[in-house]
């Protein structure tokens, strides 16, 4: 009800017409090396018949990617338009929705998110699932409000984090010495 889910593709890996263009494409696997909440390219691309020759869907920017297996929970958010293979689903969010707000809600929602996943191999959560899973969906100003203070305690936490770190090489060296 509050945003589309939209299932990936991969294009025959063996085709090299679909591949190595414009069209930003991620796994889990990429997601798992991103560092921060934003993908603003991705080592591979598909090229426009790649994308057409595929299940893969493009993506509007500020949509949220979830990885929904190998693992469940990777997250980030696209500042360009950008395609999925199956192992992940893009969230688009309906207007009146804040991005952000939604990222925060499903990083916090990482655990529920793996309970609803099923399989013996390895477990995936299904479109289906997805979409059963309640999304708090407060006045547009009030998402505002609320990812200004997680921006703002997170930010805080990543300084104290740098601070502690330096503290520490600082003392190794003073002890060195």
């Amino acid at each position: 009800e509050v945003c589309e889910i939209v299932n990936g593709g991969t294009p025959d890996t063996k085709v090299t017409e679909y591949w190595g263009n414009k069209h930003l494409w991620i796994t889990p696997k990429d997601m798992g090396k991103l560092n921060g909440i934003y993908v603003e390219d991705t080592e591979r691309k598909l090229t426009d018949s790649g994308l057409k020759n595929s299940s893969a869907k493009s993506l509007p920017k500020n949509s949220i990617i979830l990885s929904s297996r190998a693992p469940i929970g990777h997250l980030a958010i696209n500042t360009k338009e950008i395609a999925t293979n199956q192992g992940c689903k893009g969230l688009v969010p309906s207007k009146g929705l804040n991005s952000l707000f939604l990222y925060y809600f499903l990083s916090k929602s990482v655990k529920l998110l793996n309970d609803l996943g099923s399989g013996t191999t390895f477990k995936e959560i299904s479109g289906t699932k997805l979409a059963e899973v309640r999304i708090p969906f407060p006045p547009l100003p009030e998402q505002h409000r609320i990812v200004a203070i997680l921006d703002e305690t997170f930010s805080a936490v990543s300084k104290a984090k740098d601070n502690a770190e330096k503290n520490q090489k600082n003392a190794r060296e003073l002890f060195e010495s």
